[in-house]
């Protein structure tokens, strides 16, 4: 965690802003509801606070607006998940050897600017809250990556794509007369001609089948059920995702061969889901909780 090569990417700097930055910051005591020290290496050194040009080491965990944690340099709550539960990107390092404190120059554009503002004047043992608006944490989201899609929707039994666009989804070159996995709906597709341009197929979804939609085929907790029926009249799939508003937040799945995405929210009444398949540190205010470990 000590060079910036190794930080998770929330910590790159995002350049020099010109503007004020404001961050919301609320201490919280050291023996309070946090505990991020759970060792003995805190170096007092005479109460002196944090300026700028300062190395600093700290402990942190960083939050979405719901209360789920993204990241943390502590082993003692990347694995505990009844107290701390995570976002659903959250990325475990592994064993206790891979946390330890975050090393930084305070003033350098190693940190996104709110948290650099944040530790601002902090001294060694203090814990602090501080609430970092978009603009001052990682930015705004792309829009053009949140959709939102019918719960209930109408899939072509027969469908063409270009041999590109083929490639880039199933993640495979097209041969005529083969099977292949659709990767965002989990049926077989048949190829029933490929030439040099253009991938003609079928999709081979059975009447009353559950399928895996958007899944991973190495990790179980991608994906969600879809359930579909057969519109032989129309040659069309009607496909019913297992969705409701019990998924907002908490349903990930894979975009694809490659992308990445989750289920923002649920109107079930609408019969409607938002999907999005930006960072979900993205276009959020994020709340980190940091204990100043050392100075200098």
């Amino acid at each position: 965690m000590g060079s910036k090569s190794s930080r998770p990417g929330w910590l790159k700097g995002k350049g020099a802003l010109a503007a004020i930055i404001l961050v919301i910051i609320v201490i919280v005591s050291s023996v309070g509801a946090y505990v991020l020290l759970d060792d003995d290496d805190i170096i007092f050194d005479g109460g002196r606070s944090v300026k700028t040009g300062d190395l600093v080491r700290v402990n942190y965990i960083g939050m979405l607006p719901n209360g789920q944690v993204f990241d943390t340099s502590l082993y003692s709550v990347a694995i505990d998940n009844v107290t701390y539960p995570k976002s659903l990107f959250f990325g475990f390092r592994g064993d206790q050897s891979k946390y330890s404190t975050l090393n930084f120059t305070v003033g350098q554009g190693q940190m996104i600017d709110g948290f650099e503002t944040g530790v601002l004047g902090m001294k060694v043992g203090e814990t602090r809250t501080i609430v970092i608006p978009v603009e001052d944490a990682y930015g705004p989201a792309n829009e053009s990556k949140i959709t939102t899609m019918n719960l209930t929707e109408s899939v072509p039994m027969y469908k063409e794509m270009s041999v590109d666009d083929f490639e880039a989804y199933f993640g495979e070159t097209p041969t005529s007369n083969k099977l292949y996995t659709d990767p965002n709906h989990g049926w077989q597709v048949w190829t029933t001609n490929v030439d040099k341009k253009t991938v003609r197929m079928q999709n081979m979804a059975t009447d009353g089948a559950t399928y895996r939609a958007h899944a991973s085929p190495t990790d179980p907790s991608y994906g969600w059920n879809i359930t579909v029926n057969i519109d032989n009249t129309n040659q069309m799939i009607i496909v019913h995702h297992d969705l409701d508003s019990s998924s907002a937040m908490a349903v990930k799945g894979m975009d694809g061969v490659s992308g990445r995405l989750y289920v923002k929210s649920v109107d079930e009444a609408a019969g409607t889901a938002v999907i999005d398949r930006n960072n979900q540190i993205l276009g959020q205010d994020l709340t980190f909780t940091i204990t100043l470990v050392s100075i200098g």
